[in-house]
């Protein structure tokens, strides 16, 4: 059994119109964002063994704050620039090729590819995955290269658990 966990970057920062778009930094709500999904991901005992995260600021961020949160050495996150720039099925390409060794993913993306990958991955189909957004997938499957439809186990979103705060 292999799983995929997907989280959209937390809420950005639009007051730096100056800023590309990819070093575009978190807000305020973005960094409280961190904390609400990371500790539920602790709560639930969620950990990841590899984290793959975008190149741009504010997932790469995101994809820190989370792991620092999980007890994951952040120094091994793994930046991958087609998170950014590629498609679902450059991403797929990547999902591909993970090292077997590793059975919890957590991938740091963005909107609107993170929502077409979720649909391609398991057929559930989101009118938009929000800043802060979680979805685990669960593959039925012994290597990453024999990635298949899987089943999304779990999908939250920080505006659900404000109430824990």
């Amino acid at each position: 059994m292999k799983h995929l966990t997907i989280i959209r970057h937390a809420k950005s920062d639009w007051n730096f119109p100056e800023i590309e778009d990819i070093e575009r930094p978190l807000n305020a709500r973005g960094k409280k964002s961190i904390k609400l999904i990371g500790n539920f991901l602790k709560d639930k005992n969620i950990i990841p063994d590899l984290i793959i995260s975008s190149p741009a600021f504010r997932a790469k961020k995101t994809a820190k704050g989370t792991g620092k949160i999980l007890k994951y050495d952040i120094t091994y996150i793994k930046t991958e620039p087609v998170i950014y720039y590629g498609s679902v099925e450059d991403i797929i390409v990547l999902l591909l090729k993970i090292d077997n060794t590793f059975k919890n993913v957590f991938l740091f993306g963005h909107e609107p590819i993170l929502s077409s990958l979720i649909y391609t991955l398991t057929k559930k189909s989101l009118d938009k995955f929000p800043t802060g957004g979680v979805c685990r997938i669960a593959f039925n499957i012994q290597q990453w290269k024999d990635l298949k439809l899987g089943h999304c186990e779990l999908m939250v979103f920080p505006k659900q658990l404000i109430d824990f705060v």
